[in-house]
C-alpha cells in the first residue's frame, strides 16, 4: 500500500495544499492569476508536484468510482436543508477528510472538466467564464476565451506559442512572424498581416483564418488557408477546406454565441464551457434536434431557459450548478 493510499493517514503539510491546489483548480472559478501561482508553487520543490499528482490520482479514482455507479444511484435527488451544500463547500469538506472521500464523492462524483497540469501551468490560463487579452510582443495580440491555456513554445526560427486547450484569436501585424502550435500541427503566418481564430478542444484543431492567410504545417503535410477560409484537423490533415462566416466565428469575442442549425448536444456542450457546474441532456432530450440563434456569454442560465422554451423541454436544476434539460 502506497503511503497516499493508507486510509487513516493524516495529511502533512505539503498535502494538504496540493489537496487545496486540486479543489481549486476544479472548482470552475480558476484565474490566470492562480494558474501563475500555482505554477510557481510546483516550481519551488519537485515534493510539490508529486503531492499533487497523488491529490489529482486520489480525485480521478473517485470520479472513476462514481461512473462506475448504476445509473439510477447517479441521478440527483433533492436535498434536504441539512444536505444543502454549495460545490465548493463539498469538495472543502472532502479535503478535509480524505479518508471518507471514495464513499461520500463517489455519490457526487467530480464533473468531468478535470484541467490537465500542462493546461493549468501554461504561462496564460482562463477559468470557467474568463476571457484574457493579451500583447506577448509589440506585434501580437490575442485574447483567450473561457477554459484556455496558451504557454510560449519556440520552433526551428524562433519564439512561438502553443494553445494548449481552448480558443484563441489572434492578430499578427504585418512584418511579424507568427507560428502557433496547436494539436499535431503548427500554424505559420508570415506572408503580412493576418487574423486567425483557433480552437483546439477534444482532440480536434479548428483553423479560421479571418484576414491574411496561414500555412498549417502537420506531420501529415502542409495546408495553406486564405481569408474566409476554414479547416479541422486532429492526428490526420484531411485536407477539406470550407467557408467561414467571420461573424459567427469570431461572436464570442463580442460576448456571444452564434448556432446555425447546430446539434442540442453541441450546444449544451458550448454552454457548458461557459457555465459553472454541468448541464446534462436527459434521455428525453432531443440531442440532436437543431438549433439556432444567439446567447450572451455572461448568461448561460438564460441561453438554457430560452432552449427549454423553445424546444419544449423542461429544465430541472440541483445543488452544486447540475442542471438537466430533457
Amino acid at each position: 500500500m502506497d503511503a497516499d493510499d493508507q486510509p487513516h493517514r493524516p495529511l502533512d503539510a505539503v498535502e494538504r495544499q496540493a489537496h487545496a491546489w486540486v479543489v481549486r483548480l476544479t472548482s470552475g472559478e480558476a484565474t490566470a492569476a492562480d494558474a501563475r501561482k500555482f505554477r510557481q508553487w510546483c516550481e519551488a520543490d519537485p515534493g510539490h508536484r508529486h503531492a499533487f499528482a497523488r491529490a489529482k490520482r486520489q480525485w480521478e479514482q473517485v470520479r472513476l468510482a462514481g461512473e462506475q455507479l448504476p445509473a439510477a444511484a447517479r441521478q440527483p435527488q433533492p436535498a434536504t436543508p441539512a444536505q444543502r451544500w454549495s460545490r465548493r463547500a463539498f469538495l472543502g469538506a472532502a479535503v478535509a477528510a480524505p479518508a471518507g472521500l471514495a464513499v461520500v464523492a463517489a455519490l457526487h462524483p467530480p464533473l468531468g472538466l478535470w484541467p490537465s497540469v500542462t493546461a493549468m501551468t501554461a504561462d496564460f490560463h482562463t477559468g470557467t467564464g474568463e476571457r484574457l487579452q493579451i500583447a506577448p510582443t509589440p506585434h501580437l495580440k490575442i485574447e483567450l476565451d473561457t477554459q484556455s491555456s496558451l504557454r510560449r513554445r519556440s520552433d526551428a526560427q524562433g519564439e512561438g506559442f502553443e494553445l494548449v486547450q481552448g480558443q484563441a484569436a489572434i492578430e499578427a501585424a504585418a512584418g511579424a512572424r507568427l507560428a502557433l502550435f496547436a494539436g499535431p500541427g503548427c500554424l505559420v503566418a508570415d506572408e503580412g498581416a493576418a487574423r486567425l481564430d483557433v480552437r483546439n478542444t477534444d482532440g480536434q484543431v479548428r483553423v479560421t483564418c479571418l484576414h491574411g492567410s496561414v500555412r498549417i504545417e502537420h506531420p501529415q503535410g502542409r495546408l495553406q488557408l486564405q481569408a474566409g477560409q476554414q479547416t479541422v484537423y486532429d492526428e490526420r490533415l484531411s485536407g477539406v477546406v470550407a467557408e467561414a462566416v467571420a461573424a459567427e466565428v469570431s461572436a464570442w469575442t463580442e460576448g456571444m454565441l452564434v448556432f446555425r442549425r447546430a446539434p442540442l448536444r453541441e450546444v449544451v456542450a458550448e454552454i457548458n464551457r461557459y457555465r459553472r457546474g454541468k448541464v446534462l441532456l436527459g434521455e428525453s432530450a432531443l440531442a440532436r434536434a437543431p438549433v439556432s440563434g444567439r446567447f450572451r456569454i455572461d448568461d448561460p442560465d438564460a441561453a438554457l431557459e430560452q432552449l427549454g422554451q423553445t424546444l419544449s423541454l423542461g429544465l430541472r436544476r440541483f445543488p452544486g450548478g447540475i442542471a438537466v434539460l430533457g
